[in-house]
């Protein structure tokens, strides 16, 4: 019997329909097994970058520190602005049946105007931009980033975020500006030391992870990995703070006294090469170098050549006495004058002192002299004694911009060059230069290679890099040494450089004054160079010091002006150090002022309308003394050290602000 169609129909439509879910079965388990299995790593590595960002930050920059680990320059992690101006569109504000439109560009601009100090145009044209990364403010203040934040989340606008960056912060402002320099704001050194130690101290970029939307929002805050910026190395200088303190105090004081256009001071170890001060003037911040000219930023230690004068005599008085053709004692028969060709040259004052021995040319500076010297050494070891002290090329210091300086060609020399050249003129210097020369006469005889990076310690503790003392060659016997420390004493002591005397110190330098180069040629009329270089304690020297000082007006002697900041500057430093006076019988016998009474308050500066009295300062050791000067900015020059006993002016002076106050201690 056969059975009616239409069952047979059932039958084969059911066949078809479980063949087809039978089909589509096997198909999602054949596509699982293809996902899950054979795609499986590739596709989980697809998901996990749709939905992670990468958020490029940059390491701190090392830190620079001076010798004592004092800090001088460090960076901390700032907040920039960032703005997605794609996100921050406008859209519906209130409840749903209402359809008032918010202009979140114009309402971002008009709230953070204020905060970020940019006008509110200005911002508003910045959220318009093009693009999905548009940089609004760089390394914002801690206290103006505090409140962008609040804004932005008070009033939920949206596209605004915050990237992190190193920023570089100058503890002691202006304090060694142009050894340090400054970086850029893609954090790369510009100058200084930032510029030539860029591939130690900048911070490694590294990436720090996140969670993000669809449109690559950041989701949530917990969702991003705290990952630790690796650490950059550190760099210790041979610079003191304490004494870079002083130079720069009294190159302040140089510049307002003197109207100089410019001026620089160096201190450095004799013995070791190590450069323990160098201040520069004009100045700037480091923190704000863009509101500064150019011209501040250049160190003028380094990066300036200059005529030496008469500083330069004692490096020839060592070429005479090297060649057998002078001592101390030979005797010289001075004019006031000598010709040389077509060439008349004089003594400074144009005066004669008949016949003296070689130390009364250097002791008074007599040009004559130095020219008679000059003639006998002739060009050829004129030169190659210069170059034997270092002249002519950079010393190598570990700082960009150093000068060669000038020297003669000795073959193109004519007579007029080779005396002039006896004398310091001719020739062009920088003041590193020559304070190095006169250092391998303190020290006795070693040209060393001046240094200023004391060690780079790497993050874990090890020292990558250390300074030393270097001996490039040795320029003179040790005897030689001896008898040119010996006169350049009595230069101080007894001749033209008496101004720089500290009593109780031994003390040997020598002034310098010279004219000008002009840029076009010859010399500035009117225009000086003024100079003194010199070391302490003469016989053991411990610091040498060059001052020079560009075009002062009034004054211009290195005597008048460049000496006197010798002697103050090394004298605070020598009490400040503990360096006792060698010479006691030197040292003043006043009435000793009565001592503070035991466990009595310390006195205090008393203000009266503008001016300050001065206390009686008996009975402290100079740090005391200082604080108590401290408030009316009073300038301390300390002599000798131990308790104080003598004071200038005496107690109950009234005093401007900043006025000197001469202490005696013992």
């Amino acid at each position: 019997m056969h059975k009616p169609f239409f069952m047979k129909d059932a039958r084969i439509r059911l066949a078809l329909v479980g063949g087809v879910i039978m089909c589509i079965f096997l198909g999602v388990v054949v596509r699982l097994l293809w996902v899950q299995i054979i795609s499986g790593t590739e596709l989980g590595k697809k998901a996990t970058t749709q939905i992670t960002g990468h958020l490029k930050k940059t390491a701190p920059r090392g830190r620079i520190l001076d010798c004592n680990g004092e800090e001088l320059a460090v960076s901390i992690m700032a907040n920039t602005l960032i703005a997605n101006p794609k996100e921050m569109v406008i859209n519906p504000k209130g409840k749903k049946d209402q359809a008032v439109p918010r202009d979140v560009k114009r309402e971002a601009a008009k709230l953070l105007a204020p905060a970020l100090q940019i006008s509110e145009d200005e911002l508003y044209k910045d959220f318009s931009r093009e693009g999905e990364y548009v940089r609004i403010k760089r390394m914002l203040e801690p206290k103006a980033s505090d409140a962008v934040a609040q804004i932005i989340k008070d009033n939920k606008l949206p596209g605004l975020y915050f990237e992190q960056e190193s920023k570089r912060y100058y503890t002691k402002k202006s304090m060694a500006a142009q050894v340090l320099g400054f970086v850029g704001e893609d954090d790369s050194g510009l100058s200084g030391l930032e510029l030539a130690l860029d591939g130690i101290l900048k911070g490694a970029l590294f990436y720090q992870e996140e969670k993000v939307d669809a449109l690559g929002r950041p989701v949530a805050e917990s969702s991003l990995m705290d990952k630790r910026p690796p650490k950059v190395s550190s760099v210790y200088l041979t610079i003191d703070s304490k004494m870079q303190f002083v130079v720069e105090d009294a190159l302040d004081d140089a510049m307002k006294r003197t109207n100089a256009a410019g001026a620089a001071v160096i201190i450095m170890d004799p013995e070791t090469g190590a450069i323990l001060a160098m201040g520069s003037r004009p100045t700037f911040d480091p923190n704000n170098y863009g509101k500064f000219a150019q011209e501040t930023w250049l160190n003028r230690g380094i990066s300036i050549i200059y005529e030496p004068g008469s500083v330069f005599k004692p490096i020839m008085g060592c070429a005479g006495m090297s060649e057998g053709i002078v001592s101390p004692d030979t005797p010289i028969q001075d004019n006031g004058s000598i010709q040389v060709a077509d060439r008349t040259i004089r003594n400074w004052d144009g005066s004669g002192m008949g016949a003296i021995h070689f130390q009364d040319v250097i002791k008074y500076s007599i040009n004559t002299g130095m020219v008679q010297l000059g003639l006998k050494l002739g060009a050829n070891r004129e030169i190659a004694y210069a170059k034997k002290f270092g002249f002519g090329k950079e010393t190598g210091i570990e700082l960009p911009g150093e000068e060669d300086g000038i020297l003669y060609n000795p073959k193109k020399m004519v007579l007029p060059d080779v005396a002039t050249m006896a004398i310091g003129q001719g020739v062009a210097v920088t003041p590193l230069q020559m304070l190095r020369a006169i250092c391998a006469i303190a020290n006795g005889g070693e040209l060393l290679q001046p240094y200023i990076i004391d060690k780079i310690i790497a993050p874990n503790g090890d020292v990558i890099r250390r300074g030393g003392k270097k001996v490039v060659r040795r320029v003179i016997t040790e005897d030689v040494a001896a008898q040119m420390r010996m006169m350049m004493e009595k230069v101080v002591s007894e001749g033209g450089g008496k101004t720089a005397r500290i009593k109780g110190y031994r003390i040997a330098g020598k002034t310098g004054t010279a004219e000008k180069l002009s840029p076009y040629g010859g010399y500035a009329a009117g225009q000086y160079i003024a100079s003194f270089v010199g070391f302490v304690p003469a016989d053991k020297p411990k610091y040498a010091m060059l001052v020079m000082l560009d075009r002062p007006q009034g004054a211009f002697y290195g005597s008048q002006v460049s000496a006197p900041i010798f002697r103050d500057t090394l004298q605070q430093i020598l009490v400040a150090k503990g360096v006792q006076p060698s010479v006691k019988e030197e040292l003043p016998s006043f009435d000793v002022h009565d001592g503070p009474a035991a466990g009595g308050a310390v006195p205090q500066l008393k203000q009266q309308g503008d001016k300050w009295i001065l206390p009686n300062l008996a009975g402290y050791d100079v740090r005391t003394v200082s604080s108590i000067l401290e408030p009316g900015k009073m300038r301390l020059v300390p002599v000798g050290s131990g308790t104080s006993y003598q004071q200038e002016p005496p107690p109950g002076t009234a005093l401007g602000l900043g006025a000197q106050v001469k202490v005696w201690f013992r």
